[in-house]
């Protein structure tokens, strides 16, 4: 084959291998999506981000015992303080009633003071009938036997022994009434041991067990999660921030609503702050952020205990913008300065 044939394959090789560069990059930019972060200026932006509670709460079971009661199901909201579960407690309430009667009967005790004031009365007239003795004998010597003298003595401390005795049954019944007290008390606790309340407020996650079902002590109940505090990931270019500087540098949420009233589209967001970053960089030079907001009601909703009451709610679509701090800022064109970011 002479030579202008081979130039001539070699051009048209050239021809169709250019085409279809062309056409993958036309392609790639029609049909391909949004990158995952974009770099502008001050702050990176980042699209694929995932919302989710900051934290959960096991809630246990204080004692052991059958469930008797529980009132909540998954994806219920609810307030701190209400009952999540309630174990059977109709023995601890025969046991209550019965300290609660024992507990009446010694205040009865307390409140009765007529041995005390029985005894008071005899020694008032024993040492009455002493000193009216004593007094005939001084003014008459020997109207009054010396036999019934020491007689009228031996009842004035009769009688002080009878005071004495009935205020110390009547000290013994106060103690006996605070026994009876503190006995209530300790059924009471064990009462409140057997109701499982909200510790906070948040959704109900997970229920463990149904009614009938028996429980142990320190097993979880229900679980909740806090809807007040969210969490937010994402993955990063390092390219585009810094991730030895940029726990700490604010961030900014925002995702779009429907108004309910207009149909319209609004604008909402939060704030919050980078919390950490992953030490695993991943394949394209990336790495996961990780930030959190402070969650705040939506002031026009009804119910607290809806699911609408919170601005965020995990899983929805958001947008996060990471601003970019002076010391990544400095970095960056330090970095541009000597022409490579990495």
């Amino acid at each position: 084959m002479n030579a202008m044939g081979w130039s001539n394959r070699f051009l048209l090789a050239a021809m169709l291998t250019l085409g279809f560069l062309a056409s993958t990059s036309t392609s790639a930019q029609t049909t391909g999506q949004d990158p995952p972060t974009r770099s502008s200026g001050d702050s990176v932006v980042a699209r694929d981000v995932v919302v989710d509670f900051a934290g959960q709460v096991d809630v246990p079971a204080r004692t052991s015992g059958p469930v008797a009661v529980l009132p909540v199901q998954r994806n219920q909201w609810v307030r701190s303080g209400d009952l999540l579960a309630q174990l059977d407690d109709s023995q601890t309430v025969i046991r209550r009633r019965a300290a609660a009667l024992k507990e009446q009967a010694a205040r009865l005790v307390i409140q009765d003071s007529v041995e005390i004031r029985y005894a008071e009365t005899a020694l008032a007239e024993a040492e009455a009938e002493l000193d009216d003795g004593q007094a005939a004998s001084e003014r008459v010597s020997g109207a009054v036997a010396r036999n019934q003298l020491r007689r009228m003595k031996l009842a004035v401390e009769r009688a002080q022994l009878e005071l004495a005795r009935a205020e110390k049954e009547r000290r013994q019944a106060e103690i006996d009434l605070q026994l009876r007290a503190a006995d209530l008390a300790v059924i009471d606790h064990e009462l409140a041991q057997l109701k499982c309340v909200a510790p906070i407020e948040g959704v109900v996650l997970e229920v463990h067990r149904e009614p009938g079902e028996w429980v142990h002590a320190g097993e979880p109940l229900v679980t909740i999660a806090d809807a007040a505090v969210l969490h937010l990931h994402s993955l990063v270019h390092a390219d585009e921030l810094d991730p030895a500087r940029c726990v700490g540098l604010p961030v900014s949420v925002q995702w779009t609503k429907v108004d309910p009233s207009s149909g319209e589209d609004i604008e909402q967001s939060l704030r919050g702050k980078v919390l950490s970053v992953d030490p695993t960089r991943l394949s394209g030079n990336r790495f996961r952020l990780h930030a959190e907001v402070a969650n705040r009601r939506n002031v026009t909703t009804n119910s607290p205990l809806e699911a609408d009451g919170w601005q965020l709610s995990p899983g929805m679509d958001v947008t996060m913008t990471i601003h970019r701090g002076q010391a990544e800022t400095a970095w960056r064109a330090e970095r541009a300065r000597s022409g490579s970011l990495r």
